[in-house]
């Protein structure tokens, strides 16, 4: 695979300082951007990859998909585009933030989690997928490896293998994208449906609270999904059965009717985003330290990762321009905890 030189400018703007990740077609690299005065990633096509018009499809279509969708939990597009390289080749790269943090799988390779730090982050994946399926986005790679983490709170990325579907107007039937807003549809896998990554957030919530997958055949890692790998879900697991000792029943009942076996019996995902709030949110006016949730269970201590909340529009009366949210996989810099590969 081709490589960019270190302190080469990319695009005559981004100076590129190492590389922090790399897939099968794609690489990802820190960047400064000389512009903006702040770090950034840039995932690029390989060169070499240039003429594969299925690769360079890929990283259009999922560019036009994260745009649908607009969250604080996922991390945001400062740019994309394509850039022509000195011998002429053309490449599509997307400029993108720099996050810090861990993965979840990373910090599940040491065990279960507290139940009510896998609610908090559980909660935050409801949060994220009821605005991805009100805007027509079926994100279908929900996983361990997925979630990262990061200081901020949890982080949601890599919408690689997302689709858009047509999404209810309320009263007045299907709603459509007007075809010049559409992303093209996905053609490297088969289609997912809302209920898809409901499932797979119950599948997650269990591997959190239990340190192992819901499938038999899975072994002792908690990573390991391969039934749901490629986005769709190839079989359902066993009824799941949460056998942790201090484990409210409300969670385990929640992950259950997530993973019900018929797509039309698990709610959808903002029933659950609102269910497992109630959970560890304390009533307001209440003490945050040793009190209880909106649904009176106590609360042990939690990490201190912040609920998220809408970040603010651009200020049109002043023109000022704070970028576009966007969601796409985000990689760390060298001198965090770890270093998070792109896959191409």
């Amino acid at each position: 695979m081709a490589r960019f030189r270190l302190g080469t400018a990319f695009l005559g703007r981004y100076v590129l300082l190492g590389e922090v990740g790399y897939g099968g077609v794609s690489v990802v690299y820190q960047a400064f951007d000389t512009l903006r005065g702040l770090n950034a990633a840039i995932k690029m096509l390989d060169p070499t990859m240039a003429g594969d018009a299925h690769a360079k499809e890929r990283i259009r279509r999922e560019a036009m998909i994260t745009d649908r969708v607009r969250h604080p939990s996922v991390p945001k597009i400062y740019d994309y585009g394509e850039a022509p390289l000195d011998d002429g080749t053309v490449v599509p790269y997307v400029v993108m933030e720099l996050l810090a943090g861990a993965m979840l799988s990373g910090r599940m390779a040491d065990g279960p989690l507290p139940w009510p730090e896998a609610v908090r982050v559980a909660a935050t994946v409801a949060d994220v997928l009821t605005v991805a399926h009100r805007r027509g986005v079926v994100h279908r790679d929900l996983s361990p490896a997925n979630i990262m983490m990061s200081p901020d709170g949890t982080k949601i990325i890599d919408f690689g293998v997302a689709v858009t579907v047509e999404v209810p107007d309320a009263g007045k039937g299907p709603f459509l994208v007007p075809p010049k807003q559409r992303p093209p549809r996905n053609d490297f896998a088969g289609e997912g449906e809302p209920a898809d990554d409901v499932y797979a957030l119950g599948v997650l919530l269990y591997q959190m609270v239990t340190g192992r997958s819901p499938y038999p055949s899975a072994g002792p890692n908690p990573g390991a999904n391969a039934p749901l790998a490629g986005g769709a879900i190839r079989w359902v697991a066993p009824t799941p059965v949460l056998a942790v000792p201090g484990l409210p029943r409300e969670v385990a009942e929640i992950c259950r009717h997530c993973m019900a076996k018929r797509p039309a019996e698990r709610p959808d995902a903002a029933s659950v985003a609102l269910e497992l709030w109630a959970l560890i949110v304390p009533p307001p006016g209440a003490d945050p330290a040793g009190s209880v949730g909106s649904a009176g269970l106590a609360l042990p201590a939690l990490p201190q990762y912040p609920v998220p909340r809408p970040r603010s529009e651009p200020d049109m009366s002043t023109g000022e321009r704070r970028g576009r949210r966007w969601i796409w996989p985000a990689w760390l810099g060298p001198t965090q905890d770890e270093t998070v590969g792109a896959r191409g």
